[in-house]
């Protein structure tokens, strides 16, 4: 089955005076004529926002270009960069772009080894670097001779730091101002569509990183199918509003932090740190939130927790405001309209009373649109936050699809699939119904792969995502699984995973699940606690409150948790996908130990390796299977 493009999600249109432009450096340069004092970008500088014109951006990002070209830069060089969400990283990006150069981002919390790989795949003789606990990878990695000697290396921000060829991105700056025009306008008129602009090298769940030489025509693909989705952010109605805070390293921060910003001509407010985006969200207010499903149910935790305190008339009000927004979002999805038109009086009373101002503390009473992708996100947390008048759109992709190739459908939301294709990409399901792509969006080669990168497409021309997936009645697509994560039972049945974990992950104080059992007799599931809702899971258990691996390890705690399993999971499910026991972690699973990627994704095989004596005890006293690592 094939689904063409998704008609509601080509609904409006981008603004004509900038749809034509090729490549996301035309439209900077575009604004920085057409808007050339609105602010594009804002930092903060000892405790206070500054701003950074479109003109000031588009100047500083030349300056960097011309630069660079006087470094001896050459076009098609990489340069790779690793550091917070901040305005230096976009003026260097954008530099290094309009000198027809290739930024490679590196997760500022990779190894030694790790950004090593990186910088020998990408050729980089040029590091920019925004902390100096980087720079020291760096440094470290010359002194064992994994990478060759840098040839220059920029700082993205006030680094102190006695290494000589350290340069500022002020010194940067000044340094191109020096320069003449002729080079970087030269290379700027050579710009094309279909050449690299960005490297984004895949989180690695199985084997090596691989780099995805992403191009200017395929982000602008998901580009336009944002402002489709939301035309309201380029008629004049909202303004794009973004808080950049996941990592740019990852090419769903890159999408919205730099295409839609520059489809848009919009702002972008930088927070450094991933846990302060509360206080950032409520101090912005931001029109476009994008958050990865382990960031939203954070955000559902803590609020399931402040609401479970309401007691008395309060807590009944508080109660019937969700019910109510989250019936009359309902009957609006099934009519097809937008929430602006279906406001019957309980909706408006419920939203003046309770929701508006729950949006309010969060800061997202001024959202038009909110966004999840990544990851699979539970149905559950999605209905959750439609109570809260907040529908979250889902979009699906890969790095290779310049990050997105479906999402959502705004005026009729299917809460568990991912919506239809943007305009001008196709979907289909192969064999063992893999969901496989066409469209300008998807890339052709990873860099220096040869034999990986044919092996990404089919012999007709179908870019294979490694998803097993499914189409609903109405045609939006359901991620079933990844076929390499499927589970084959030691009856031959195949298990997707992803299904089992998202019904328990339902559980109030429930952060993370794992479902293992691959050639054994039965399903078990590893379950991670969520620190933030460690009350309400021991109000629920009738245990006491105590720290995590306390309650982990707590009989009561671990005989509800089976409980909500059966509830939530084994009820709804074949016999043979059931899960007949859990293991109860102390700790949560994280980047750190190298259980889930930095987008948050399971790695799978770390985390069967890392708990193989906790899954072994699952099995003890049947046959024993040793799980694949």
């Amino acid at each position: 089955m094939v689904a063409p493009h998704s008609p509601g999600a080509a609904a409006g249109a981008v603004a004509p005076a900038a749809d034509h432009l090729p490549t996301l450096m035309h439209r900077l340069a575009h604004w920085a004529e057409t808007r050339p004092a609105q602010p594009a970008l804002h930092g903060k500088r000892k405790g206070s926002w500054e701003a950074l014109s479109w003109r000031q951006y588009h100047e500083n990002a030349r300056s960097v270009a011309k630069a660079l070209i006087s470094l001896g830069h050459v076009p098609g060089e990489c340069v790779v960069m690793a550091g917070p969400n901040a305005p230096a990283w976009m003026q260097l990006q954008a530099g290094v772009q309009l000198a027809r150069g290739v930024p490679a981002p590196i997760y500022g919390n990779a190894t030694v080894e790790q950004a090593a790989y990186i910088v020998n795949d990408a050729g980089a003789r040029i590091a920019a670097v925004g902390d100096v606990a980087f720079l020291e990878k760096l440094l470290q990695a010359e002194r064992e001779e994994r990478i060759p000697r840098l040839a220059h290396i920029v700082s993205c921000g006030a680094l102190d730091h006695p290494e000589p060829r350290l340069r500022s991105l002020d010194v940067l700056i000044g340094l191109g101002m020096a320069e003449t025009d002729h080079e970087v306008d030269l290379r700027f008129e050579a710009l094309r569509d279909d050449e690299p602009c960005l490297m984004i090298y895949t989180s690695g769940t199985t084997g090596l990183p691989k780099g995805v030489e992403i191009d200017h025509a395929g982000q602008l693909v998901v580009g336009r199918a944002v402002t489709r989705v939301a035309p309201q952010l380029i008629d004049g109605r909202a303004e794009f509003h973004l808080v950049s805070y996941l990592p740019l390293s990852h090419q769903a921060e890159q999408l919205l932090t730099n295409v839609v910003h520059l489809v848009t001509g919009g702002q972008v407010y930088f927070c450094p740190e991933i846990t302060q985006i509360k206080d950032y969200l409520t101090e912005v207010r931001p029109t476009v939130f994008l958050g990865v499903p382990r960031v939203w149910e954070k955000f559902e935790a803590a609020l399931r927790s402040r609401l479970g305190e309401a007691t008395g008339l309060k807590g009944w009000l508080a109660s019937w405001s969700l019910e109510t927004e989250l019936r009359s979002f309902d009957t609006q999805v099934a009519a097809g309209l937008p929430a602006a038109a279906h406001q019957p009086l309980p909706r408006r009373v419920a939203r003046r009373l309770v929701v508006d101002k729950i949006k309010a503390a969060l800061g997202l009473d001024r959202l038009e649109v909110a966004i999840t992708g990544s990851a699979p996100m539970a149905p559950a947390t999605q209905r959750f936050f439609a109570s809260l008048g907040i529908p979250v759109l889902d979009a699906y992709g890969m790095t290779e699809t310049s990050g997105a190739a479906t999402i959502s459908d705004p005026l009729r939301p299917a809460f568990g699939t991912v919506g239809k294709p943007f305009h001008g990409v196709e979907v289909r399901l192969g064999e063992d119904d893999e969901i496989q792509l066409r469209g300008r969006n998807c890339q052709t080669r990873y860099r220096g792969m040869p034999d990986e990168s044919e092996a990404l497409y089919t012999v007709d021309g179908w870019l294979r995502t490694g998803d097993q997936g499914a189409f609903d009645a109405a045609g939006n697509l359901k991620i079933v699984g990844r076929l390499k994560e499927l589970l084959i039972t030691a009856g031959g049945k195949n298990v997707a995973p992803v299904e089992l974990e998202q019904y328990v992950l339902g559980t109030p104080g429930v952060g993370q699940v794992v479902v293992v059992g691959d050639r054994q007799p039965y399903l078990s599931a590893l379950v991670a606690l969520d620190p933030e809702n460690l009350d309400v899971l021991a109000r629920a258990a009738g245990a006491e409150l105590s720290d995590m691996a306390t309650l982990a390890a707590d009989p009561k705690v671990q005989a509800y948790l089976q409980q909500q399993v059966e509830e939530r999971c084994n009820a709804r499910v074949a016999r043979y996908q059931t899960l007949k026991k859990i293991h109860v972690l102390r700790e949560e699973l994280s980047v750190e130990t190298g259980e889930l990627t930095p987008s948050m994704k399971l790695r799978r095989p770390a985390i069967v390796k890392r708990h193989a004596a906790a899954i072994e005890a699952l099995y003890a006293g049947g046959t024993l299977h040793t799980p694949r690592v």
